[in-house]
């Protein structure tokens, strides 16, 4: 390291010390947490422009020492952010509940399944095995279209 970078270096801890033993003990804890957060963001500074470090660090570093400001902020923002991805859920909710709760019917299975209506047992179930290979959810397949053909087939198996 450069003789000049210890010398400010010293000067720093020195600074900090001598900050940090002024003030009063029922502050000294907020205090030491000021300074661990003040040295981090030097130190992760001093690597990024040395090229130890990517430049999002240092970005990370120089945020590092508002976060006990910003931190209540966001605290304050999170119930509304919540409040957002509640009701996004709510509505997901409602998106698959307002599929009828009606029973499919053997026309719809067969449509479904591609089937004739003078399909036998191995029929359909070579037609779900089928079906279900290309479209399950497991293969990039639909959740959605996977129930239905799930569905089409207990129909017809009944």
């Amino acid at each position: 390291m450069h003789p000049l970078g210890l010398v400010l270096f010293a000067l720093i801890i020195l600074g900090s010390w001598y900050w940090w033993q002024r003030q009063p003990d029922d502050k000294r804890g907020s205090a030491t947490l000021k300074l661990i957060l003040i040295f981090v963001t030097i130190g992760l500074l001093a690597m990024a422009i040395t090229g130890r470090m990517h430049w999002l660090g240092a970005l990370i570093a120089l945020v590092l020492p508002f976060l006990q400001k910003l931190l209540p902020l966001l605290l304050r923002f999170l119930p509304s952010l919540a409040g957002t991805l509640n009701r996004k859920r709510q509505q997901k909710k409602q998106q698959r509940s307002n599929r009828p709760n009606k029973q499919m019917s053997r026309d719809e299975a067969l449509e479904i399944l591609g089937l004739k209506p003078d399909a036998n047992r191995d029929d359909v179930i070579q037609a779900h095995r089928r079906l279900i290979q290309k479209l399950h959810p497991d293969r990039d397949g639909s959740a959605y279209l996977a129930a239905r053909i799930n569905e089409a087939r207990d129909r017809l198996l009944e």
